[in-house]
């Protein structure tokens, strides 16, 4: 009797749950995508290798920055083919690479 007691008293303890709370953030800084890089061509942010451009072409992958003026520079075989100093705010900037 006391065995079974006990069982039935470990099956209502092991029944109860406590409450589960999933905390998640949001990222909002803003971002850049890179449309018309070439295979193999490489982003720098103020000096910064990021990897390479393709990556980040917005489908769906994207390169989050802090809010404010940066250097991009693309680099291709050695070569700088893009190069200039872009704001970024508070929202998605599409960077085209001709």
């Amino acid at each position: 009797m006391k065995n079974a007691f006990m069982g039935l008293i470990l099956v209502i303890l092991s029944s109860c749950a406590l409450p589960v709370t999933t905390v998640s953030t949001v990222d909002d800084r803003p971002a850049l995508a890179f449309k018309g890089a070439p295979e193999g061509a490489f982003i720098y942010v103020d000096g910064l290798n990021m990897g390479r451009a393709a990556e980040y072409n917005g489908e769906p992958k994207i390169l989050n920055v802090l809010s404010g003026s940066h250097n991009l520079r693309i680099i291709f075989n050695g070569a700088v083919i893009y190069e200039q100093r872009v704001f970024v705010e508070s929202s998605l900037k599409t960077i085209s690479v001709k």
